[in-house]
């Protein structure tokens, strides 16, 4: 049988998630935090490979919205963020092979009904990548699941002790309805800064 995967003998190994958010409320405000991923290890390091995101409308809205999400860099995150649901990744919970550790991340989460709470973190000024979204009016999906972030070959963002990133929507959204965030992300561990090719 072939080998398909060699990793570096510097990583520690390969996650993914696929994850769902409640039903929000469309009626959100602006720069409201949806998803928060954090990595607070002492020792290694995280990269990201890719981060995909998709939107579907649960119940009417009327007034169609443009409502953009932007991921964006999170710095100094010495507290996660709180509310929602956190995601499980303890045992052997999302790895690509069962003998890689289990992860080190220190919480991912997504919202459920309401919001996330913002936990100690300082956001940059701008975002990392912005994806456009028009809510639409009717049930049903305006935002497909895209590509948000995808590993550069160049070079990879590398997390590094409480560092992370939230996704969240760049404008306010519509006066009615309601909506769901879907969330796929794939990402290596590793003991040393490596570029993966």
């Amino acid at each position: 049988m072939a080998v398909l995967f060699a990793p570096d003998p510097g990583v520690l190994g390969l996650y993914t998630i696929g994850v769902t958010s409640g039903s929000i409320a469309a009626t959100l405000a602006a720069a409201s935090p949806l998803f928060s991923f954090r990595w607070g290890d002492t020792s290694n390091l995280c990269i990201p490979d890719f981060i995909s995101v998709g939107v579907s409308v649960n119940s009417v809205i009327t007034t169609s919205v443009s409502m953009p999400l932007e991921l964006i860099a999170a710095r100094g995150f010495t507290a996660s963020d709180s509310g929602g649901t956190a995601i499980t990744l303890t045992g052997n919970n999302n790895k690509y092979r069962t003998s890689f550790q289990t992860s080190l991340v220190t919480d991912a989460r997504i919202a459920t009904t309401v919001l996330l709470t913002a936990g100690t973190r300082t956001l940059d000024s701008q975002a990392v990548a912005v994806l456009p979204c028009v809510t639409g009016t009717a049930i049903g999906v305006p935002l497909a699941m895209t590509t948000i972030y995808a590993r550069s070959s160049l070079f990879p963002i590398v997390l590094n002790q409480d560092e992370g990133f939230i996704i969240r929507n760049q404008s306010a959204g519509p006066a009615t309805g309601s909506f769901t965030l879907h969330v796929q992300m794939r990402w290596f561990e590793t003991v040393t800064e490596l570029v993966i090719i």
